[in-house]
């Protein structure tokens, strides 16, 4: 597992070859902190703003499905150093508890 920073953000990729699923985190990059970020919105078709309990604001999406790409492309960096399968585009995705399909919130 690497992890990958980009706008204060860092994200870290747990494949599971056994199903083939993927379990990606976002944490706070700045000054190292390390600390789960949250994802604040009014739903899937707002603005997505992540932030740090400790440090705040760190960036912002229109919309999940921007939110989700970012993800898909930072993990993809991660599993193709790794050597491990890159997760599709369509994928099917999890943010929280929630559980989409990219078309589903377009």
């Amino acid at each position: 597992m690497r992890n990958v920073p980009t706008f204060n953000v860092e994200i870290t990729v747990r494949p599971n070859d056994d199903d083939d699923t993927f379990e990606t985190n976002l944490c706070c990059a700045f000054s190292r902190c390390g600390k789960t970020v949250e994802i604040d919105s009014d739903g899937p078709k707002t603005v997505q703003n992540v932030s740090c309990p400790e440090h705040g604001f760190l960036a912002s999406f229109p919309h999940q499905v921007a939110l989700v790409e970012f993800v898909r492309c930072l993990a993809n960096k991660v599993l193709e150093m790794d050597g491990h399968p890159l997760i599709d585009e369509g994928a099917a995705f999890v943010v929280g508890d929630e559980q989409h399909r990219p078309e589903w919130v377009n």
